[in-house]
């Protein structure tokens, strides 16, 4: 402990955190500050999308300018250029590509969007720097201590705060100190937020060390080879036995299969990449190498396949316009390493990060893209069972389509509503379009504008909505003599038993009514029908208190959350203080 706390040890630990400080200054602010935005997110009561959108996209600039950084690092000349590209890229993220923080919740579209940038940005930080670099060697001992950095920058930060957090639970215990519980968010998300990457940049060397480095950790050869390859093995196994099937039976492949071909391209482009510098030193490691890829090209084959159908089927939209172009570039991938003599493994993440940005911002993106294809489904269904007048959507009584109409017409009107709802303006009446854009749910959109369409639902229409209590921080007692809480939710038709100062309580949940029975004499029924319609978690406390009196009790039923079904509750957490008459 001593050498641990010695002036030597900690100076050392202060240089190296110095060092990655003046080394990565735009990286640990923008850290800092989505930092800063999820601590406010979590210890305030009001929901506030302005600092969400704040925090995202700092949180985005992590990566972002670590790249920049690194990158500049390797190219001087070229440093405040890249980190000026990060800066405006940010600036047009946040002002043109985010949409309103009032909307941003609700947007899966960009979600998604953001998802695949969050993806891209961390490949760019594999290859930054060594976008005019050729060496290979480099590159891979560079990816390995970015890596081993990563790791021990999670085991350090997650010991830390679950370290923290004990200790200052034992301050509390012992010493009888009240603190707030807003300490244990602004620990646990500073630590695993800004703290570990601080310790990630301090565990990166420069970069004329990692050129020079040649070490290969013997731990990661094993993991490799016990762990990687046998899944890689069961995978592949999996799915050459069920392309076997298929062609037996001659029937089309499975939704699924895409899934497992992913699954198995991962893991196994991963193994490949962990064990690239030991391929000309081991021959099995060689015919792996090759034969791999060979392998793989029919299962590649079979997920175009897959994603095919599914596209014919339903139409086209942003994940299956991802899949699909996972499966391209998967099978580009494939037919280079099993023909290039050069095997450059920097072209994964470099070609992955290309089709990445590429299908966000080029021309007939993902997004652009899956609009127009399930407009025109939707628009070829409508002109021709002639439901299209004047440009509005006009459904008769009694209307009868085809099954492969209604198929292609619902999944259209499924996908709009869920995800470009401002497409249905042109066709929706002013005040039918106001209702469905008012309806944040995307999943109650899909039904309602079926409702609003007069089209008969192909399921029954499920408006499902869940309430909560506002965090008060306390409960007024009102002199009760007795509290007793539903310890878990009670759902409806369940009764609950229990004792309380050797007099029995039943409670049970049926037709919005929770119903007390005490000692087995004393009904008391609260009426709870005004909670169907509450959604939300910000509910004031006094719309979620009743109150109710027996012949020998005062009752109080405070609700502290629930959730309702088509108006009907379903289940109920509460709270009951009762005084004795």
């Amino acid at each position: 402990m001593a050498k641990f706390l010695s002036l030597e040890n900690l100076k050392t630990v202060s240089n190296a955190f110095s060092f990655s400080l003046k080394r990565f200054s735009f990286t640990l602010l923008s850290s800092l500050v989505a930092t800063i935005s999820m601590i406010y997110l979590a210890t305030e009561d009001n929901e506030n999308n302005e600092v969400v959108k704040i925090g995202i996209t700092f949180l985005l600039g992590v990566p972002l300018f670590f790249s920049a950084e690194i990158f500049g690092e390797r190219n001087p000349k070229l440093k405040l250029p890249s980190l000026a590209i990060g800066i405006l890229f940010l600036l047009f993220f946040y002002f043109l590509d985010a949409p309103d923080p009032k909307d941003l919740l609700y947007n899966k579209s960009f979600f998604i969007k953001y998802a695949v940038l969050i993806v891209a940005f961390h490949l760019l930080v594999s290859v930054a720097p060594f976008f005019l670099n050729k060496q290979i060697s480099g590159f891979w001992q560079y990816n390995k201590h970015l890596f081993i950095s990563i790791l021990t920058g999670f085991l350090y930060s997650v010991t830390l705060s679950i370290g923290l957090v004990v200790a200052l639970l034992g301050i509390q215990s012992l010493f009888e100190i009240k603190l707030s519980n807003d300490w244990y968010p602004y620990i646990w998300i500073g630590i695993n937020g800004f703290v570990n990457t601080w310790i990630f940049t301090s565990k990166i060397p420069k970069l004329e060390i990692i050129d020079e480095d040649n070490a290969y950790p013997i731990g990661l050869k094993y993991f490799t080879q016990y762990v990687l390859l046998p899944l890689v093995a069961i995978y592949l196994a999996i799915l050459v036995a069920y392309e076997f099937k298929i062609l037996v039976a001659w029937s089309l492949p499975k939704g699924w299969v895409s899934i497992m071909v992913l699954a198995s391209a991962i893991f196994g482009i991963l193994a490949f990449l962990l064990i690239n510098p030991l391929k000309n030193t081991n021959k099995w490691i060689q015919i792996f190498s090759r034969a791999y890829y060979w392998i793989l090209l029919p299962l590649v084959g079979l997920m175009l396949v897959a994603i095919y159908v599914r596209i014919h089927q339903y139409g086209l939209s942003e994940p299956r316009y991802f899949v699909a172009l996972l499966a391209i570039w998967l099978l580009g991938i494939c037919l280079y390493f099993s023909f290039s003599k050069v095997d450059n493994i920097k072209v994964i993440p470099l070609s992955l990060l290309i089709i990445s940005l590429l299908a966000i911002y080029a021309p007939y993106n993902a997004f652009q893209s899956s609009r127009k294809n399930q407009v025109g489904r939707m628009e070829s269904v409508l002109e021709k069972n002639k439901l299209l007048k004047a440009g509005k959507i006009e459904v008769p009584k009694g209307l009868k389509l085809d099954s492969l109409d209604q198929d292609k017409l619902y999944a259209s009107l499924e996908y709009l509503s869920e995800n470009r709802v401002e497409i249905f303006e042109k066709y929706l009446s002013p005040k039918q379009f106001q209702e469905l854009k008012n309806e944040k749910n995307e999943y109650q959109r899909s039904q309602l504008v079926l409702n609003l369409l007069n089209l008969p639902s192909k399921q029954s229409y499920v408006k499902y909505r869940y309430f909560s209590r506002k965090n008060e921080n306390f409960i007024e007692l009102h002199n009760a003599d007795y509290m007793i809480s539903s310890d878990v939710s009670q759902y409806k038709e369940d009764v609950f038993s229990r004792t309380v100062a050797g007099n029995s309580l039943k409670t049970k949940l049926e037709k919005n009514i929770l119903e007390f029975t005490i000692n087995d004499t004393e009904k008391i029924d609260f009426d709870l029908s005004s909670l169907k319609e509450l959604e939300g978690n910000l509910i004031d406390s006094k719309e979620l208190t009743f109150e109710k009196d027996s012949q020998n009790w005062k009752l109080i039923l405070i609700i502290e959350s629930g959730s309702s079904e088509n108006g009907e509750i379903e289940y109920l957490d509460w709270k009951i203080l009762m005084k004795r008459k």
